[in-house]
């Protein structure tokens, strides 16, 4: 497939990359890229311990909610503050749910993605008629020490079932009849890219 680079440089749109094309069909192509217009990655992490000696590694405001939240083995999403001064100071904003505050990631343990966040619609699955299949949501997301793996406690109709669950019992619900949302159109893109 021939792709026009003329027309993407000229529709307007700011590139974060450019390249130089060279004659020689065998030679390399130099490719540069503009960290500044890249969107920085979504990480995620736990915060197992907390730290009075490690100065203004929470944000002045934000200390009660970091005090509430830490230590404990709960996953973290983490992205770039959107307050410039922040980033400029070297905080990072930390969610969990619907609680968020504004640190840097001094005792931070980065861990993989969990491919769900807390309140994503999901599906039980039955593991061939071992386990009940059945429509949930994602209440909580915990990091297990013991065997490193994430672990997903889930609430069916407002009741949290005791049991964890591992990464892969569970799969985004489809909703019939409805349009999806892009939160769940990014989690079905994100499986099966994953799959492939």
């Amino acid at each position: 497939m021939e792709i026009d680079h003329d027309s993407i440089r000229d529709s307007g749109d700011p590139l974060p990359f450019s390249w130089t094309e060279s004659d020689s069909e065998s030679a390399f192509t130099e490719v540069r890229v503009n960290s500044s217009q890249l969107k920085p990655a979504t990480k995620f992490g736990v915060f197992l311990w907390w730290s009075d000696e490690i100065p203004n590694w929470v944000h002045p405001d934000d200390g009660h909610t970091a005090k509430r939240l830490i230590p404990g083995t709960r996953v973290f999403k983490r992205r770039e503050c959107e307050n410039s001064s922040d980033r400029e100071l070297g905080y990072s904003s930390f969610q969990y749910g619907q609680d968020c505050f504004r640190g840097r990631p001094a005792l931070w343990l980065e861990v993989i993605s969990p491919g769900f966040e807390i309140g994503d619609l999901i599906e039980i699955k039955s593991r061939y008629g071992r386990m009940r299949p059945q429509i949930a949501i994602v209440s909580s997301i915990l990091w297990n020490r013991t065997s490193r793996m994430i672990q997903f406690f889930l609430s069916v109709n407002g009741i949290r079932l005791q049991r964890p669950f591992a990464a892969d019992e569970i799969q985004p619900a489809i909703r019939l009849g409805h349009y999806l949302s892009s939160r769940e159109l990014q989690l079905l893109s994100s499986r099966n890219l994953s799959i492939e």
